[in-house]
């Protein structure tokens, strides 16, 4: 493990907690066994939220290691996703800036990983920070001008002790070990009237369809569950998700699935089954997406 890992307190054991609530795991149930990004895992679904969340303890230097596996955590592929997802980029930065000016306002990207994010908003007037688990990220973003980090809390975040005007999470909170408790510290680091933005992934109902497919065809429910679930440490219902913002005593200003799609070369019917759940969320509140882009306030 580097040096930078190492002076790294380690979080919250996920085997202790439901990662999405916080809710003891004994009060969970066993559901899913099965083979996914991260090998063979096991899987239980928190009685008080909903969610599913992987039977098996956070190690920041195993997370790390896997990362480097990944898409988004590779040194080429990962700088490559910057262009990829320019139109997420876009469509958030103008939500932005419905409820508060870029000029001057400081902003931190919770695992920034290659920066696209960060580019996007300095170009748009923003004094932007970062951090991310992966050192050869944070070296990339240096790189490029940006204070960033190595850690994997954002109580651990040093680079600044002032208050922030915007805290973004895109796509990272499902790899938390302990949602509530990084929610919350997130909520101290805001200044009153501060936002956190964040684009959640949701797909618990795509896993509850592969659940009960499982049952009559095991192969074609198993090949749901992965793409459910992906590498992702836990499952979370937005309506849940939205109910723990509030708890910590965020103000929900925005949530919808409109906006979350992460590129225009992003396949059609993924953008189809954006579109759908666009309309049940807003018509009948059902959610039916494959993610959504979520605005909270620290009230004044």
């Amino acid at each position: 493990m580097s040096a930078a890992l190492a002076a790294i307190a380690p979080p919250k054991s996920s085997a202790e907690i439901c990662p999405a609530c916080g809710a003891p795991s004994a009060t969970a149930s066993r559901v899913w066994r099965f083979v996914n990004a991260r090998g063979e895992t096991n899987w239980l679904q928190c009685h008080s939220c909903d969610s599913y969340f992987m039977d098996r303890d956070y190690q920041l230097a195993t997370e790390v290691e896997h990362t480097r596996t990944m898409t988004w955590g590779d040194t080429e592929q990962g700088a490559q996703l910057n262009q990829f997802k320019q139109r997420m980029y876009r469509s958030i930065l103008k939500q932005i800036r419905r409820y508060q000016p870029s000029e001057g306002r400081r902003l931190l990207d919770v695992g920034c990983a290659y920066g696209g994010f960060m580019t996007a908003a300095r170009a748009e007037g923003f004094e932007v920070l970062g951090y991310d688990i992966v050192p050869e990220a944070v070296e990339h973003v240096r790189k490029s001008g940006f204070p960033a980090q190595v850690c994997s809390r954002i109580q651990d975040f040093s680079l600044s002790a002032e208050p922030l005007d915007v805290i973004t999470v895109l796509d990272a909170n499902i790899y938390w070990p302990d949602q509530p408790a990084e929610l919350r510290e997130i909520f101290n680091r805001l200044r009153p009237g501060g936002l956190l933005v964040m684009r959640i992934v949701d797909k618990s109902w795509m896993a509850r369809i592969g659940a009960l497919l499982r049952q009559v065809s095991p192969a074609q429910g198993e090949r749901i569950l992965r793409r459910a679930v992906n590498d992702h440490r836990f499952s979370m219902p937005a309506t849940s998700f939205l109910s723990v913002l509030q708890k910590v005593g965020f103000r929900v200003i925005s949530a919808s699935p409109r906006g979350a799609v992460h590129s225009d070369h992003t396949s059609v019917p993924v953008k189809l089954s954006f579109g759908l759940g666009i309309a049940l969320w807003h018509t009948l509140g059902i959610f039916l997406a494959p993610g959504a882009v979520v605005i909270a306030e620290r009230p004044e």
